[in-house]
Formats: structure tokens, C-alpha cells, sequence
């Protein structure tokens, strides 16, 4: 009986995976069309607005197709504590544990609020599909660390995304922790919080330099409720309950990014170290 379930458990998984790579294959020959009208309509303002809502909406419907199979079939339930503020650009600071943050946050973000826009390595490009629709969507392609000025490459990528996001809708995600957490990275770093590595300030410092005081910062903390954060156990469901905080703050009352930063991971900390109490599901 063990063993049907276990089964049953990775066949979910794979079915999800499948529904996944599918829904994006779907959407790579239309994506890719609008960006071509995109690159020839440069000229003309009026026309891009349009093909840019065009964009806007694959990203959109893709994002539906995936929170659906997520929330219907494989049966996860999202709770959503607080309120996203009424941007059309803000910035998105979050904890990240495994790349199942990708699709909770497109479903908490993307489903009442403006697209997700989120920093890839410059590697992901070459991946069939994903990489392809990143490369098209002009997600921000960071060296991390390789080469020559690889830093600065990295700073005027996150400048670059941030001056876009002011011209068309979508929100900067920085995962400011700059990997997935592993207890190995954790000890490497002889991190100082309990259940997050570090957060690195350099992203978040360049992407609020080309912002308006204004525009709102939200900070993020992703709680999978002690399930597991594996990728492929995500898949089936294996954290069936995942809590998401969210708390916003303007720009401009953000002083030293560092030290900002080093108190909302106290927080976050604090916060994953106990259960947090259920209070909407979107």
C-alpha cells in the first residue's frame, strides 16, 4: 500500500511537471510574435502600449493555467496574510527556499496585481523554453560573480529592469538571498538567522536608485509550514499548506539597505520559527 501511494505521490509530480513544460510551450509561438511586433513598432508608441498589454496578458493567462493545476488537482492551499499595495511597479523582496517560490509568488502577485519580473542567472537563457520566454519577457540576466566587472555587469542589468518597470507594468522580484536556502549553504555561511541564509543588500541598493521615493517596496515571507521545500516533492503537494506575508514599505523611508534588510530578515526569521495562524487563502 506504501508502495501504490509513493507511486501515486511521483506521478502527480511528473503529470505536474508535464502540465508545466506544456502550458509554456503553448504560449512561446504567440510570445514570441508580440515581441517581434514590439521590436518593428518602436516608433510608435500607441501600437507598443497595445502589444505590451498583448504580453501582459500570455503572461497572465500562463501564470492562471499553472495556480489552477496547483490550487484544483494537486490540492494546495495558499494563504495570503496582508495586502499587495495598488502599484503598477513595485519592488517584490523575498525569502527563497526552492524554485517552487516561482509559481506561489506568480499566483499571489500576478493574480490582483502586475506581472512578475524576476533577476535569472545569464545561463537560464540557453534552456529550451524557460530560457527562451525569460529572454524574450527581458527578465535581467546576472553573471553572478563570473568574469571581468561581472558586478557591475550584474548593477546595470538590475538598473536597467528597474528604469523598464517605470515605462510598463511589472514587478522586480529580488530574491536578496541570491540562492535557493540548503541547510550546506547555511552552515557554509555561518549564517546568524535560524531558517534563511544571508541577504545580500548590492540588488535591492541599484534597484531603489532608479525608483521614486514612492514607489513601494513589499517585502515577502514565504512559509511552507515545516512540508517540504524540495522541488519535486513540491509538485505533489508535499507542503499542502504554504503561508504567504506580506508587509510594504515606500522607498524613501528606506535609509541604509543593509541594515533594512538585516531587520526584515529578523523578522522573517521569527516568523518561520513558529506556525503562523491561517487567515485568507487566494
Amino acid at each position: 500500500m506504501q508502495l501504490i501511494s509513493s507511486l501515486g505521490r511521483q506521478l502527480l509530480s511528473l503529470m505536474t511537471a508535464l502540465v508545466v513544460i506544456v502550458n509554456l510551450g503553448i504560449w512561446v509561438i504567440p510570445l514570441f510574435v508580440l515581441i517581434l511586433l514590439k521590436l518593428v513598432t518602436a516608433p510608435f508608441p500607441r501600437i507598443q502600449n497595445v502589444v505590451n498589454l498583448g504580453i501582459e496578458w500570455v503572461y497572465r493567462i500562463a501564470a492562471a493555467i499553472d495556480s489552477l493545476w496547483m490550487l484544483k488537482v494537486v490540492r494546495i492551499k495558499i494563504n495570503f496574510h496582508g495586502e499587495l499595495p495598488d502599484h503598477p511597479a513595485p519592488i517584490i523582496v523575498a525569502n527563497h527556499q526552492t524554485w517552487f517560490d516561482i509559481p506561489v509568488l506568480q499566483h499571489v502577485v500576478t493574480q490582483h496585481g502586475p506581472i512578475l519580473k524576476f533577476l535569472i542567472k545569464r545561463e537560464l537563457v540557453w534552456v529550451p523554453i524557460v530560457g527562451w520566454i525569460c529572454w524574450a519577457l527581458n527578465f535581467p540576466r546576472l553573471n553572478r560573480g563570473s568574469g571581468d566587472n561581472a558586478r557591475e555587469r550584474d548593477y546595470a542589468a538590475i538598473e536597467s529592469a528597474s528604469e523598464t518597470l517605470r515605462a510598463e507594468r511589472g514587478a522586480l522580484l529580488i530574491f536578496a538571498e541570491g540562492t535557493r536556502f540548503t541547510q550546506r549553504k547555511h552552515d557554509n555561511q555561518r549564517s546568524g538567522y535560524a531558517k534563511l541564509l544571508t541577504p545580500r543588500p548590492g540588488g535591492l541598493k541599484i534597484a531603489l536608485a532608479s525608483v521614486s521615493a514612492d514607489t513601494p517596496v513589499v517585502d515577502l515571507t514565504i512559509n511552507y509550514n515545516g512540508g517540504a521545500t524540495n522541488f519535486w516533492r513540491c509538485l505533489h503537494g508535499a507542503s499542502p499548506t504554504i503561508d504567504v506575508h506580506v508587509t510594504s514599505y515606500p522607498a524613501g523611508e528606506i535609509g541604509d539597505v543593509r541594515l533594512w534588510l538585516e531587520g526584515r530578515w529578523r523578522d522573517k526569521d521569527a516568523l518561520l520559527s513558529r506556525e503562523a495562524p491561517h487567515e485568507k487563502s487566494r
